[in-house]
């Protein structure tokens, strides 16, 4: 049995009531699906759009909010392996690219949530090539691991 990474979930963007333990499990399920993944630290964050645009302006020098950010984060040198890496996650901007591509807040969280995983573990999407073949990825790994879940349980009731 393939050894599971410790995922920590931190909620900055009071603005959403997140499901933590489910977005912990879904995200627990996504990681043993990807066969670069092994096991480790992932620390996915939720960020509101200020704190995100100020993310990417230092890091990607864009000056705008974006969806999601992965930080792969080698700790070998300070003495400790096993660090898969952070996601920074906008849930703003997933309420907005649910209304543009007609999809839905939580299936948007769960994709960011892939799609940051993905990048950890090597994947890019800076040619169309690469693109398509992680949008793939993401879609084949979102199918399997919410194919008997129901995703409105990404918002805690209100």
């Amino acid at each position: 049995m393939k050894a599971r990474s410790k995922i920590t979930i931190r909620n900055l963007n009071k603005a959403y009531r997140l499901n933590e333990p489910f977005i912990k499990k879904m995200a627990s399920k996504a990681t043993a699906l990807v066969k670069k993944a092994g096991p480790g630290q992932l620390d996915i964050v939720f960020l509101n759009d200020r704190e995100m645009r100020a993310l990417n302006k230092r890091y990607k020098g864009t000056g705008r909010s974006t969806d999601v950010l992965s930080f792969r984060i080698d700790l070998k040198e300070f003495g400790s392996g096993g660090f898969l890496g952070e996601i920074a996650i906008c849930p703003d901007t997933a309420i907005k690219n649910a209304r543009i591509f007609k999809t839905g807040f939580e299936k948007e969280i769960m994709l960011y949530i892939i799609h940051g995983i993905l990048h950890l573990c090597g994947y890019a999407d800076y040619t169309r090539r690469e693109f398509a073949r992680m949008s793939k990825k993401q879609e084949d790994i979102l199918n399997r691991i919410c194919k008997n879940q129901k995703l409105s349980k990404v918002l805690m009731p209100q």
